[in-house]
């Protein structure tokens, strides 16, 4: 794989955060976070449990409040701007978890994700998204509480295109996934969001795995910033292993240790049903 994987892709706006602190009553859980993730990008954001990644998903969507620092959209400040106003500026946001509706069929999650839309617009958006993921044509009329983990990711990541946004914020969108799906989902779904020239802001526990599909890295550490660089340059460096695991083991050993400890228990449809690491 390049490791220039977002070369000659349409510019968008980027989205940035500069020195940003953010957190929940007093006691600030971001301190001090820059980053940029550009059209056409793949930025992970790794970091050990409590570390403050999704409070900074959750910042840059006006969810938590940033009390200093600033995000802007391509150049246009959005701090503590509602999720409305964000999603209709050009942010697409994919929670861990609950992110698709176990009750409606696809195609209502789909529609239920052009909600800024007016209903011809929608169609027609429904179409282009479903010539992006065709594996869900087939799956239309099912409802979004049947499908598999993999095929429950893939609606939900269709879902957040129907507004056909510029920057897409995902959450652990392998959480609860076996190692099969969670390659499919990076390196298929995700990878081909930034293909489609998208700014992608991935947080992700599983590190190895989402590193290894990035273009740019940030580890976050007690809500700071440790270390930045492409995904290859943080992936084979020898001190994140401290980072994540106080020094026990080195290279890439403490990422297969650390992801297999995630691993849980997989069923027939690839979804794990303990995980060892949220």
């Amino acid at each position: 794989m390049s490791s220039d994987k977002g070369a000659d892709r349409p510019a968008g706006p980027a989205l940035q955060c500069d020195r940003v602190v953010a957190g929940y009553g007093d006691a600030p859980v971001v301190r001090e976070v820059s980053l940029t993730a550009a059209p056409g990008r793949v930025l992970c954001v790794v970091g050990p449990n409590g570390a403050g990644k999704s409070t900074l998903l959750r910042a840059l969507l006006g969810l938590v409040r940033v009390r200093q620092g600033t995000v802007t959209l391509g150049g246009k400040d959005v701090t503590n701007k509602p999720l409305e106003e964000l999603a209709r500026s050009g942010i697409g946001y994919v929670p861990q978890g609950e992110d698709v509706f176990d009750t409606l069929r696809v195609t209502e999650n789909l529609d239920m994700g052009g909600f800024i839309l007016s209903r011809a617009e929608r169609q027609a958006r429904m179409d282009a998204v479903l010539d992006i993921f065709p594996a869900l044509r087939r799956l239309t009329r099912r409802y979004a509480g049947t499908l598999s983990g993999g095929e429950r990711k893939m609606v939900a990541l269709a879902r957040v295109l129907m507004s056909d946004p510029d920057v897409l914020l995902l959450d652990e969108p392998t959480a609860g996934l076996a190692a099969e799906l969670t390659r499919m989902v990076l390196e298929e779904q995700v990878r081909l969001l930034a293909g489609l020239g998208k700014a992608v802001l991935l947080v992700e526990q599983k590190a190895e795995a989402a590193l290894s599909v990035a273009d740019d890295a940030a580890v976050l550490v007690n809500g700071q910033i440790a270390l930045t660089g492409t995904g290859a340059e943080v992936l084979a460096n020898e001190d994140v292993g401290e980072i994540f695991l106080g020094g026990a083991g080195r290279g890439k050993g403490w990422m297969q240790s650390m992801w297999a400890g995630s691993a849980g228990s997989a069923g027939t449809d690839g979804t794990v049903h303990s995980t060892g690491i949220a």
